[in-house]
């Protein structure tokens, strides 16, 4: 018998590859603070979230304001996300993020995209 890990999928939602260009700005904990803002690319999505390659701004648990553009220049998706995880993947920085708020319009080009 040979030893190995079982991995268990916690997604609830279909993940792709996709490549879009995002802006990022890390939401301060007060006010006091202003906000970084940066910019990076989406490597993939799903409705639950998104995996970013780009400058790590901030810690898991923060709050990052996302906007993307997926087919629509003139209509980006924008939310906000807590950051999930941060891991240097492939020598890139990369991190991945659950959206918190996600307008139904949004949604459904999200869906649209997954499903193409």
């Amino acid at each position: 018998m040979t030893e190995g890990k079982l991995f268990i999928e916690k997604r609830k939602f279909k993940r792709v590859e996709k490549v879009f260009p995002v802006r990022y700005k890390l939401m301060p904990k007060d006010n006091i603070i202003e906000s970084k803002k940066s910019e990076g690319q989406t490597k993939d999505i799903s409705l639950g979230g998104i995996r970013i390659e780009g400058d790590i701004l901030g810690n898991v648990d923060d709050i990052v304001r996302i906007e993307f553009i997926t087919k629509d220049e003139e209509n980006p998706i924008v939310t906000f996300a807590e950051i999930k995880w941060i891991k240097e993947i492939d020598g890139k920085q990369q991190f991945g993020v659950e959206f918190l708020t996600l307008k139904n319009e949004d949604k459904q080009i999200i869906e649209e995209l997954i499903n193409e």
